[in-house]
């Protein structure tokens, strides 16, 4: 088909059909964000990118072949107009052998067209079809409007988005070799793709919404992966597990996450230091409910803490206070403390942690989200040493020693310093961690169990429901 494209434009009027892309940029509608960069192109009619070159016939046919092999991945292969496009060629074939003045209305609406497919097929396999950190924080409101914010952040995983350097590039790559090049590199870089389109070829009506969500989010293009660090952690929520990968081990630790209403979110960071024993200061949001239940804090070993006064009686506690941060609820160290003996520290905008668990058999459940927002992992110790590596053997039995030693204190102390039975040079209250380890909390309804097998797991906090509403004109 393709061969006769060149000869066909041979007979064609070069003006005649700039007018007609004019014509064709003036009444389009834009359905893509990216067909306004198609109209733009067009919009003076005096660009070409594929009408008249030697090499167009190739590279039109590859682009075509790219556009129907989503298809495979659930892509409504309609909106890149594919047999429309084929339609047309062949009638300029027809056109060219019988003649016909209207051959440059066709050889318009086939360079119009094929980079109309072109542009939405670029974006859309290299960065997905919808915009995955818009529509994730756009998802809940919050109770109170805080710095403007009227929704509550829950992704922070940075995204790259097409922008004008893009597609700028994408229009010089139609005119030189590095086209294939870039045909190439449009390609999804997360490696659970391709293993999820796999799994798409023989799945059951019933899941295939499901899969076709995992494919779109593993579009998303973000700006660091796990596949980029040899050693790495990955906590992926539905699955309640975390990987701690290191070339080809991996090594899988049950975790607890965020509730439904407190959910964890989902960034990438670098675990940066390991604190042992720590305190933990109550969020406002638990605070307001227990400031005035004595007996409570008493059990749970929990103080007032004053910014002008340091710590106070219970019966001094205020509401106001602590609703304004100028008293704090602190849980002291210990068994009991909600952050457990050993907590892993790392960068993010939401404070929260990987951290221990004063309450270890929820591990046990199936379905593990019960925190506040925090990550709790069931063996810390395993954590620590990975974090650390094999020649930090000294300092990861001081871990162990500060992580199980009995922490036991003189309730007549307001110090509350530690009995002298805890052996001094063995303990240690922080480590840091280098190099630090890259972190990556994500969220994959079709993610890998202990024999590296890509299985499905329950949709925790309803995401695949809100990406799958948003794909509906784009899948199949």
């Amino acid at each position: 088909m393709f061969q006769w494209l060149v000869m066909s434009w041979g007979m064609s009027n070069i003006d005649a059909i700039r007018y007609n892309l004019r014509m064709l940029a003036a009444a389009d509608k834009n359905m893509f964000a990216s067909d306004r960069q198609t109209r733009a192109l067009y919009a003076d009619g005096d660009t070409l990118l594929w009408f008249g070159y030697q090499s167009a016939s190739d590279r039109i046919e590859t682009l075509l072949r790219y556009a129907s092999e989503t298809a495979a991945a659930g892509t409504d292969t309609g909106i890149f107009n594919i047999e429309a496009i084929k339609r047309d060629i062949s009638l300029l074939r027809t056109m060219y052998l019988i003649g016909n003045d209207s051959i440059n209305i066709v050889a318009a609406r086939i360079e119009y067209n094929l980079t109309k497919t072109y542009l939405r097929y670029a974006s859309s396999q290299c960065y997905g079809f919808v915009n995955g950190s818009w529509l994730l924080n756009h998802l809940e409101e919050e109770d109170t409007v805080k710095n403007g914010n009227k929704y509550r952040r829950l992704y922070d995983i940075p995204l790259e988005r097409p922008d004008n350097n893009f597609y700028s590039r994408a229009i010089r790559m139609t005119a030189v070799d590095s086209f294939y090049v870039f045909m190439q590199e449009l390609q999804p870089r997360e490696p659970l793709y391709y293993e999820i389109v796999e799994l798409l070829k023989t799945a059951p009506d019933n899941q295939r919404e499901k899969i076709i969500c995992n494919i779109e989010c593993c579009r998303w293009r973000q700006k660091d992966y796990p596949a980029d660090h040899t050693k790495h952690v990955v906590v992926n929520i539905p699955s309640f597990s975390l990987y701690a990968n290191d070339g080809d081990s991996t090594k899988i630790i049950r975790i607890i996450c965020g509730s439904s209403k407190t959910k964890s979110p989902l960034l990438t960071s670098r675990l940066k230091r390991i604190d042992l024993n720590p305190k933990w200061i109550v969020p406002i949001s638990i605070a307001k409910g227990i400031v005035y239940d004595t007996a409570y804090l008493k059990k749970e070993k929990m103080y007032i803490h004053d910014k002008q006064l340091g710590r106070v009686e219970m019966t001094d506690a205020s509401l106001s206070k602590v609703l304004s941060n100028d008293q704090y609820i602190v849980q002291e160290q210990g068994d009991r403390n909600s952050l457990g003996r050993i907590i892993f520290r790392f960068d993010n905008n939401f404070a929260v942690y990987l951290h221990h668990t004063s309450t270890p058999w929820l591990f046990e459940r199936t379905s593990r989200a019960y925190s506040h927002g925090c990550i709790r992992v069931e063996k810390p110790m395993d954590l620590a040493r990975f974090l650390l590596g094999k020649d930090k053997k000294d300092m990861c039995e001081r871990i162990e020693y500060s992580f199980t030693t009995e922490l036991d204190y003189d309730d007549n102390d307001n110090n509350r310093k530690r009995r002298s039975r805890t052996d001094k040079l063995k303990m240690v209250n922080a480590v840091n961690i280098e190099p630090q380890i890259p972190l990556f909390i994500n969220y994959y309804t079709y993610y890998y169990d202990a024999t590296g097998n890509v299985v499905s797991h329950n949709d925790v906090y309803g995401y695949d429901k809100v990406i799958i509403e948003a794909l509906q004109p784009y899948i199949r």
